[in-house]
């Protein structure tokens, strides 16, 4: 089991660190392909669309072939195509990379996160009965990071966009085929649930309908595209998929658009890479910690103190317009958005009557979503407005999180 722990934690690093390290030159994209905010806003959701139109067919694929196959190579089909990233002659050819690599993403996210679930099962049933998904979660924000100091340090020695991708490309497909050997074998379990799982009690959560009222049960064999259709036709997975929409944009919006805001409030360009450093930082740090904080507080409790602060530090540090505060604010964003994406996660593994492969596949895929609307809502809102507005969507959606965190239903008592 440390092996295999080991081995998804290098899933969800490379996974980061092929999606992070160009992020902080974004503002110097944008200059080379003389592109205006829409257009990045456009460029970055054609990534999305990509992870919509192929994120559907993640569940069929680890249903049929295992999480462990899927996530291997769907990141090996994807490392090819890091460098167009920087070869891109214009906005239409690099959106369409960006869509290129946003479908393979997707496909390897819901993989990697039914084999991270898949993980935290087996050692449940030997006996270690705490919470281990927000450290894998952990090891993508270190990748984040990684990827982040890539980013600026090869800015500033010269080192162009296409190169920088090469080489992160070549250094995580050595990663990978190390560690594939050590991930679980075999095809994903059909469910996760056990007599021990207890539904958590909270007074916004009672005046809601039992969960279970909605659960179809999924016959052993069935096709694959009928079970994914049977889960979307419950609501409880349309309102985790609102909780992860609303997630995946706190998590977004600063991390690529804090080198474009810092450029146009006039941050010296050695420090326009460091919003998105401090926001993956401390994200970083949220994800060692948030099991942690989960285990001692519960997620809903969590998500609402974190959702809280992260409103309130944001929505003032873009109202000053200071550097330093956006800085700050990047921070706390980071570190308080930390625990959404696993939350919703583990919730989607544990719904009855559904396969947990599928129901995390299907709000992985609901989750595209967000990072669709994301960059088109910014995108027209920095056109008019100015970029400042356009992140200030990320403190709407904090404050809507708030009382949508009580869809979390199925942590359990510790």
């Amino acid at each position: 089991m440390r092996k295999a722990r080991i081995a998804v934690s290098v899933l969800f690093f490379t996974n980061a660190l092929t999606l992070s390290a160009w992020l902080p030159r974004l503002a110097e994209l944008q200059t080379d392909l003389s592109m205006t905010d829409f257009e990045v806003g456009a460029a970055l959701a054609a990534g999305a669309v990509g992870g919509v139109s192929a994120g559907i067919s993640a569940g069929p694929l680890i249903n049929r072939w295992g999480s462990n196959r899927v996530a291997v190579f769907s990141l090996l089909l994807l490392l090819p195509v890091l460098p167009f990233i920087g070869l891109a002659p214009g906005a239409w050819i690099f959106g369409f990379v960006l869509l290129f690599v946003g479908g393979l993403d997707a496909v390897m996210d819901a993989a990697m996160n039914s084999h991270a679930m898949r993980v935290q099962h087996e050692m449940k049933s030997h006996g270690a009965n705490r919470s281990i998904l927000n450290t894998f979660h952990g090891y993508w924000s270190l990748g984040s990071v990684a990827g982040g100091l890539v980013g600026v340090a090869t800015a500033a020695i010269g080192l162009s966009v296409a190169w920088t991708m090469t080489l992160v490309a070549a250094a995580c497909g050595v990663l990978v085929l190390l560690a594939r050997p050590w991930l679980l074998a075999g095809t994903d379990p059909e469910t996760f649930l056990d007599s021990s799982d207890d539904a958590d009690v909270d007074p916004l959560a009672e005046a809601q309908p039992d969960p279970s009222s909605f659960a179809v049960p999924v016959p052993s064999g069935a096709d694959d595209r009928v079970a994914t259709k049977r889960a979307l036709a419950q609501p409880i997975i349309w309102g985790l998929g609102a909780f992860i929409i609303l997630a995946v944009m706190i998590e977004d919006i600063p991390a690529r658009w804090s080198s474009i805001y810092l450029t146009d409030i006039g941050a010296p360009s050695a420090f326009v890479g460091w919003g998105f450093v401090a926001f993956t930082a401390a994200m970083t740090v949220g994800r060692f910690l948030g099991d942690r904080l989960v285990d001692a507080l519960g997620e809903r409790r969590w998500t609402r103190i974190a959702m809280t602060a992260t409103a309130v530090s944001l929505g003032i540090s873009l109202v000053s317009q200071s550097m330093w505060l956006f800085i700050l604010g990047c921070a706390v964003t980071g570190f308080g958005v930390a625990t959404l994406f696993p939350a919703a996660m583990r919730a989607a593994a544990h719904l009855p009557g559904i396969r947990p492969a599928t129901g995390v596949a299907t709000i992985s895929w609901l989750s595209r979503a967000g990072f669709v609307t994301a960059p088109l809502a910014v995108g027209a809102i920095a056109e008019g407005l100015g970029v400042g507005w356009g992140i200030g969507v990320t403190v709407v959606a904090a404050i809507a999180l708030v009382p949508l965190s009580a869809i979390l239903k199925w942590e359990k008592t510790r």
